[in-house]
């Protein structure tokens, strides 16, 4: 399996234990975080591309980890372990970067591995009260396994803390110091 974009991937594999009375299936791109796999709607990601260096901001929220420069577009890196006050830990070459939109803004979202798609019906929305679950859109069995199906624009809005600043310009303050 290819991670360098979406063509690359294997079919939807579907999942049957998470079958939705309707018969509608939604296709997810997935991802692992540690040893939690998370889905993003297929339509919200861009492409998937091998980590770069990122370029840390000043005075930006802690789940921002910096900027990055791909292909000369300058996209915030929104760190889901900081985001889900999980411990955070360096990004290695190893990693991935999911290139993902929102309604307003692009952004950027390392993973530790992506996986691929999946196809699912269903699933429960969570009640729990943490941070990571009020960034959930349902939760989704497969196989024994529980995907967690993320809500982009919450995870990227939900506390206010993120705004849309012009990070090109930040890149290019910081690379004149």
């Amino acid at each position: 399996m290819q991670s360098d974009g979406l063509s690359g991937y294997a079919e939807p594999a579907v999942a049957a234990d998470a079958a939705a009375a309707d018969g509608t299936t939604e296709t997810w791109v997935t991802f692992q975080l540690d040893e939690q796999t998370y889905a993003l709607h297929i339509w919200e990601v861009e492409r998937i591309v091998r980590a770069v260096e990122v370029k840390p901001v000043p005075e930006s929220p802690s789940h921002i980890r910096g900027v990055v420069n791909i292909q000369g577009r300058v996209l915030p890196v929104v760190d889901l372990r900081a985001r889900f006050g999980q411990p955070t830990r360096d990004i290695g070459l190893d990693d991935h970067f999911i290139i993902a939109n929102t309604s307003t803004t692009s952004v950027v979202l390392p993973a530790d591995a992506a996986l691929g798609s999946l196809e699912v019906s269903g699933g429960f929305v969570p009640h729990d009260d943490d941070e990571r679950t009020r960034c959930l859109q349902k939760i989704v069995p497969v196989d024994g396994e529980l995907i967690y199906a993320l809500d982009l624009e919450r995870v990227v809005f939900r506390d206010g803390s993120f705004s849309d600043r012009d990070f090109a310009s930040v890149l290019a303050e910081l690379e004149m110091t």
